[in-house]
C-alpha cells in the first residue's frame, strides 16, 4: 500500500481551497497530537492561537479555534477521542479541521523498538488508521475542510540523518495519494517550514518553534482564505 501510494503521489499536487469569496466567519478545530496542541511554541499560542490573527488579516470577521490536541496522542487515541460526544459536537460545528497524527505511532519502529515487524508494514498500518480517522471526521462533518499536517524532522537540522529527508518526503507523498479522491482533504507540508536551521523549539529542541508555528498558521490561512493575504 505504501509503495503504491508513492506511485500515485505525483497526481496529488493540486490543493483544494475555499474560493476567494469564502466565508467571513470560520470555526477551526485542531485534533491529534502535541503538534496540534502547540507544544514547543515559546509563546504558548501554537497553530490555533497564531491562526486567528492570520485569518483576521485576510478579512475573516469572526474566528473560533478549538484546540482538541493532546501531547503523546497516537492514532488509536485520536480514534477513541472521536467517539466522545463533546468532541463530536465541536467537530460538527467546524468549517475546517486541522489534523496532526501518526508521529507517535511511527516513533517505535523508527527507534527500532519493534524489530520483528517490518517498518513498511507499520507505515501501512498507520496510514490505514489515518484514513479511518479522516473517514470518521467526514461522517461527523461532511462539509468540513480537513487539513492533514505532513511530517517534519524532530532532529536539529545539522544533526539530522541524511536518509530522514527522503523518508519524510515519501510519507507526505503517501498521505497525499491516500486522499487524492477527496477534494475537501489537503495535506499541509511542514518539512520545508521546520527542517531549516533554528526552526525547532528553544524549549525542547523537538517540536517546531514559534517561527515555524507562525509560518504553518500562515500556510493554513492561505488555504482557508486564498486571495486575501495581507502580505
Amino acid at each position: 500500500m505504501f509503495r503504491a501510494a508513492l506511485l500515485a503521489a505525483a497526481l496529488a499536487t493540486a490543493v483544494t481551497a475555499y474560493p476567494a469569496s469564502g466565508p467571513r466567519e470560520i470555526h477551526v478545530a485542531l485534533v491529534g497530537d502535541s503538534l496540534a496542541y502547540g507544544a514547543g511554541d515559546e509563546s504558548g499560542r501554537g497553530i490555533g492561537g497564531r491562526l486567528e490573527p492570520e485569518l483576521r488579516s485576510r478579512g475573516i470577521d469572526s474566528i473560533v479555534t478549538t484546540n482538541l490536541g493532546a501531547t503523546g496522542a497516537t492514532t488509536r487515541d485520536l480514534a477513541a477521542a472521536l467517539r466522545r460526544p463533546a468532541t463530536r459536537a465541536a467537530l460538527a460545528r467546524a468549517h475546517a479541521v486541522v489534523v496532526s497524527i501518526g508521529a507517535n505511532d511511527l516513533r517505535r519502529p523508527l527507534l527500532g523498538e519493534e524489530p520483528l515487524r517490518s517498518p513498511l508494514l507499520i507505515v501501512d498500518e498507520v496510514l490505514r488508521n489515518i484514513e479511518g480517522i479522516v473517514a470518521e471526521l467526514r461522517r461527523i462533518n461532511p462539509e468540513a475542510r480537513i487539513l492533514v499536517l505532513g511530517a517534519y524532522s524532530p532532529i536539529p537540522h545539522e544533526r539530522a540523518p541524511i536518509l530522514l529527508e527522503p523518508l519524510i518526503a515519501m510519507w507526505d507523498a503517501a498521505l497525499m495519494a491516500q486522499f487524492i479522491d477527496d477534494p475537501l482533504v489537503s495535506v499541509v507540508r511542514l518539512s520545508d517550514i521546520v527542517d531549516r536551521p533554528g526552526r525547532l523549539s528553544t524549549i525542547d529542541l523537538f517540536h517546531p518553534g514559534g517561527e515555524a508555528y507562525q509560518e504553518t498558521a500562515r500556510r493554513i490561512a492561505d488555504l482557508l482564505a486564498p486571495g486575501t493575504s495581507s502580505r
